[in-house]
């Protein structure tokens, strides 16, 4: 029996987004949920499941990513026992034939794909998305280190001159907002570097449970905060995900985001994580060196891939 093409229902949710994050990577799960379940009006949003026999075999989605105004993020996944059967392209020229009615100039697709997914990668090649990014995998295992922890955080932080301390998001998202716009400058972003980021919308990039540390200057009382990291829980409970680290650009080189990097270690360690994962742009060198001598296990990466005009003017 044939997979059928169909629009995704919403109790497709989880079934759709298990098998996309085999594509993109576990860490997207909660992004990958929070965009296939918006029903915001006018929105772009266009999601497809490959169904056999009852059962979800295939997912593929374009759809609006808020906090980059004017970017719509393309991912297709079939199961590992259904792939070579032409579903993956089914999805695909199904998503290619609404784009070109949906899309126009200003849309810029992207897509997150694991960096262990050639194949993937060439397919995406096929509909004209091409790598603007690629972000090594870390990863640091907690049990046993709790002495090591604790003074490296504090050994860190006087080498940086700042404190770091775990700010309460609700309230003081104002102070949180406003770090993240003061890092971004410099930063890596999904697709061209001149894209647009909507930071009042970062709250859709991490769960409610997420912890966000902010690094501030001993040596300027009152002055607001030079860094922040935001860590979050993964969906198994004891791994969790650095989602994001910044350093205000008149702060960097000092440090701060290495003291950044050893409290979240030792905040989630506390909270009884047993590892911690994250990514960093494979042209960071000062961050990569960093990872290297905190120990950090290489582990997988991904590639980001863009397209501006997308698949709507071949």
């Amino acid at each position: 029996m044939a997979a059928t093409i169909r629009v995704m229902r919403q109790d497709d949710l989880t079934a759709a987004a298990d098998l996309l994050v085999l594509s993109a990577g576990d860490d997207k799960r909660h992004r990958l949920l929070e965009r296939l379940a918006s029903t915001e009006p006018d929105e772009i949003h266009h999601a497809l499941v490959a169904e056999r026999s009852g059962v979800i075999v295939g997912a593929g989605k374009i759809i609006a990513e808020p906090a980059w105004p004017g970017t719509v993020a393309a991912l297709v996944a079939v199961a590992p026992h259904e792939r070579g059967r032409g579903i993956g392209t089914a999805l695909a020229d199904e998503l290619a034939a609404w784009a070109r009615d949906n899309l126009g100039p200003r849309h810029l697709v992207t897509s997150t794909l694991r960096d262990d997914l050639e194949r993937g990668r060439k397919f995406a090649a096929r509909y004209g998305l091409t790598v603007t990014h690629h972000s090594v995998g870390w990863r640091f295992d907690l049990a046993g280190r709790a002495d090591e922890l604790a003074e490296r955080a504090a050994r860190s932080a006087e080498t940086a001159g700042v404190r770091v301390r775990v700010a309460d998001f609700r309230a003081e998202e104002a102070v949180v907002l406003d770090c993240i716009t003061r890092s971004l400058p410099g930063l890596p972003v999904p697709g061209a570097e001149d894209q647009d980021v909507d930071v009042s919308q970062a709250h859709r990039l991490f769960t409610d449970d997420a912890v966000v540390l902010l690094a501030e200057p001993r040596d300027e009382p009152g002055a607001p905060p030079c860094g922040l990291t935001i860590v979050t829980p993964q969906s198994d409970g004891g791994d969790w995900y650095t989602v994001y680290t910044g350093v205000v650009v008149d702060h960097r080189g000092r440090g701060v985001a290495i003291a950044l990097k050893a409290a979240a270690l030792l905040e989630t360690h506390r909270r009884g994580a047993t590892a911690v994962s994250t990514h960093n742009d494979d042209g960071n060198e000062a961050i990569l060196r960093a990872n290297r001598a905190f120990g950090m296990q290489p582990s997988v990466g991904y590639w980001s891939l863009a397209r501006r005009d997308d698949l709507s003017h071949d």
